[in-house]
């Protein structure tokens, strides 16, 4: 098939024909029928939308650089692309592929985002979407329903990103000037209701702008940029955590103490508000460690120990030491891939009131990647927080209960693993 025409400019009528074609043939190889991913610069064959939609984003933003291959919508002779295919869609250098003109830091991190949260945005792994199966039997609904969810909340993030802050406005999208407000608030230390204030001066300097009217909504623009943490209820006496078996139990089995700190029933008696005595915040961590390898250069600096450390018989590195060549020698299979994390744990306690004359002590715990340079492991925007033990007093010996949910993760990830897009090799 001749493709000259993606060359073209975009008002031509050849692009405009050639856009009507490429349609025509993606839907005659569509598993979804009615729908086919979107190869625009900002889609990256990433979302599901009809032939109107796809239409519209190949005018207003053109293919992805280097897509001559439709991979993703039936050119492929086999279901799932070789790998020369697949680089030809997205170079290792794929980011230097964009025209300088149009770059947009956004664009890189909604491709990261989409790799992380589902690949393609279908559960499929990476692989062609288009040539999946059928949906297996016994597909747990409450999971469709949060798939379902996170793929509207991709959708909308993409519509606030094309979406001009005001018309006219080429410098910034709505989502680039939230993204940036919201920054600015984080370095500034700005609290919630001074945010407030300068939204609420902003709509009235600049009635046409489309800003969000309160901290609520811009920060739900960016939900799907967030990896989200889990509330587990404790017991008072650090006995055991309310999950699993003990999910649905009100009194801890060890000390016989409600699980409650308060209930009150609705004025219409059909609820029951329950306040917990004590809660741990888990913040999962394969996800945080998947979030590694979404970037080009933090996947290939997870394999920096294997790679590019000097050996010259001098400790430069933990990966020099005995005790890391010990583990390799009893785990081979674990040691035979380099991007396989190697992590710290460390807790301690610490007052948050910054008082003395409050007896409080809470612990975070924080996991590191020891996989990194060491220029870069013990820089804090590496270190991962992964739980968060609540006070007033010191956990001391049973703080193995609040770990059980890390622990557990790391056992998973240890045994079995978790499927991950590498970034920096594009698979």
């Amino acid at each position: 098939m001749d493709k000259s025409w993606m060359d073209k400019a975009r008002n031509t009528q050849a692009y405009i024909d050639g856009v009507v074609k490429f349609i025509e043939f993606a839907f005659t190889h569509s598993a979804r029928g009615n729908t086919i991913l979107c190869p625009c610069r900002i889609c990256l064959n990433c979302c599901w939308f009809e032939a109107s939609v796809v239409y519209e984003h190949l005018l207003y933003d053109g293919f992805i650089s280097g897509y001559k291959r439709w991979i993703y919508h039936g050119e492929a002779s086999s279901p799932l692309a070789s790998e020369s295919d697949h680089d030809e869609v997205q170079p290792d250098n794929f980011q230097e592929e964009i025209d300088l003109d149009d770059y947009d830091e956004m664009l890189e991190m909604i491709q990261d985002i989409a790799h992380q949260n589902g690949d393609f945005s279908d559960g499929t792994s990476g692989e062609d979407p288009s040539h999946q199966d059928a949906e297996p039997e016994g597909v747990d609904p409450l999971l469709e329903k949060k798939k379902k969810k996170d793929e509207d909340a991709f959708r909308q993030f993409i519509a606030d990103y094309r979406e001009e802050l005001y018309p006219g406005c080429t410098t910034f999208s709505k989502l680039r000037f939230v993204v940036r407000l919201l920054h600015a608030k984080s370095l500034g230390g700005w609290s919630d209701k001074s945010f407030d204030i300068l939204l609420e001066l902003l709509k009235e300097a600049f009635p046409t702008a489309k800003l969000p009217k309160k901290i609520y909504e811009a920060k739900k623009m960016i939900k799907c940029l967030e990896l989200g943490y889990i509330k587990l209820h404790a017991c008072e006496n650090d006995c055991i955590l309310f999950w699993k078996e003990h999910a649905n139990k009100d009194i801890c089995p060890t000390c016989k103490t409600s699980r409650w700190k308060s209930e009150k029933n609705s004025l219409d008696g059909k609820h029951v508000h329950k306040v917990p005595r004590k809660v741990l915040r888990y913040f999962p961590i394969k996800k945080r460690l998947q979030r590694l390898f979404v970037s080009p250069k933090s996947a290939a600096d997870c394999r920096w120990h294997a790679e590019e450390r000097t050996r010259d018989g001098l400790i430069r590195h933990i990966a020099d030491a005995p005790v890391w060549k010990d583990f390799d020698g009893k785990y081979p299979d674990f040691a035979k891939d380099s991007r396989n994390m190697r992590l710290l744990v460390v807790s301690d306690g610490f007052n948050p009131f910054r008082t003395m004359k409050l007896s409080y002590s809470f612990w975070p715990v924080v996991v590191i990647p020891l996989n990194l340079p060491p220029w870069l492991c013990m820089k804090q925007h590496n270190f991962i927080l992964s739980l968060l033990i609540p006070g007033p007093r010191s956990p001391g010996r049973d703080i193995d209960v609040f770990l059980e949910p890390l622990i557990d993760d790391l056992n998973s990830l240890f045994e079995e693993g978790v499927k991950t897009y590498d970034a920096s090799t594009g698979k």
